[in-house]
């Protein structure tokens, strides 16, 4: 290679986002090592050595129209308008063979693609266990690439088995608030924390919320470690790249197995599901909202009879038992648990206003 042609080489670890769709397309990229996932939509294809991404809208001009995230980590050679006729000049198979024959064949703006594509081209997975409980839905959405430019890799040992693996941590200084809503779910711009809430362990399957996951402790480990010994894990587990709704709530029900094997407290219960409510309720899953909502309530209602919190902890755990007391059809619960944030001696006051604009909402309607 010339040198120009050899500067142009970069390189990207798993899970960075090369392009979204809508970006100016300033370059393309041929992958000299690795994989990566083109997403329209819900569909997938995954390329590998030999394929070319970005192409097509860098010589018409037009933005990217699908998404290209790393599944692995990536070399590839980094093609612009500038170095075009160096690397058509000295890698006639990058050029000429491949992107003027994709840039003529494309009319429309959909993805085919001709070269580097894996041979089985599907999501990799290593289970062929049903995680999801019998007649639960599967989804096909993705979500979406641009999620990757708030998370970082951070290198993780599974409490189990020891294995070695990459979790997923939270850009939380990027993340623009754009909604605080009164059962204390944060939402943000672009962003959905609750996809990324779960480390799961790619060999044997073991599952358990990023921010708790360091503070297990010894005797919940040994637990988990004789129970795993007794019914282990048909196949390990791990997300793509760019991963599927699907996959997000598998790793929940794998949580679900993990907190019966380690014993966790009805809070953690009491949230995991109150997660997974609101997971059900942006994907319109009314009776899965139904079911978690009253799965969520019932560990509050434990939490309030058996652990000791401040004032400002009790208010908000009223609040949150007022709100889910609503989703299940119960005004009367709903008025008792927000008067008794709202009168608490002590306690946050802002929890207070929001107990109160809730009574009043409740009499209004």
């Amino acid at each position: 290679m010339s040198k120009l042609v050899t500067n142009s080489v970069q390189s990207f670890s798993k899970g960075t986002v090369v392009f979204v769709s809508g970006d100016v397309a300033t370059d393309a990229y041929y992958i000299l090592d690795g994989t990566v996932v083109v997403t329209q939509n819900s569909k997938q294809i995954y390329l590998e050595s030999g394929g070319i991404i970005g192409e097509l809208a860098l010589l018409k001009g037009i933005p990217h129209y699908y998404a290209a995230v790393c599944a692995t980590d990536v070399r590839a050679l980094k093609i612009t308008k500038d170095n075009m006729q160096t690397i058509v000049l000295s890698q006639p198979q990058v050029a000429t063979a491949l992107l003027y024959e994709l840039a003529e064949q494309v009319e429309k703006e959909d993805m085919i693609f001709t070269q580097g594509l894996r041979e089985n081209n599907k999501p990799q997975s290593d289970s062929d266990e049903r995680i999801l409980p019998e007649g639960h839905p599967t989804f096909d959405q993705l979500v979406p690439a641009e999620h990757n430019e708030y998370l970082f890799p951070t290198n993780v040992e599974c409490h189990i088995c020891k294995t070695p693996f990459s979790g997923l941590r939270t850009r939380v200084t990027r993340l623009q608030l754009e909604e605080q809503r009164t059962d204390f779910r944060t939402v943000y711009r672009n962003f959905e924390p609750n996809f990324y809430y779960i480390w799961v362990c790619p060999c044997c399957s073991f599952a358990y919320p990023e921010r708790q996951y360091k503070k297990l402790s010894r005797s919940a480990i040994n637990k988990a470690k004789k129970e795993w010994q007794k019914n282990p894990p048909k196949g390990g587990f791990e997300f793509d790249a760019q991963r599927s709704i699907n996959q997000v709530l598998e790793s929940y029900y794998l949580t679900i197995r993990s907190f019966n094997a380690t014993d966790a407290t009805c809070e953690q219960w009491a949230n995991l599901w109150l997660r997974l409510l609101w997971i059900y309720e942006d994907l319109d899953e009314k009776e899965l909202a139904l079911e978690a909502a009253k799965k969520s309530r019932d560990h509050f209602a434990e939490a309030m009879s058996t652990v000791a919190r401040s004032a400002a902890g009790d208010q908000q755990l009223y609040i949150i038992l007022a709100e889910l007391d609503l989703r299940l059809d119960d005004q009367g619960s709903a008025f008792k648990n927000f008067h008794a944030a709202a009168t608490m001696v002590g306690g946050d006051p802002r929890n207070k206003r929001i107990a109160t604009d809730r009574i009043q909402d409740l009499r209004n309607r």
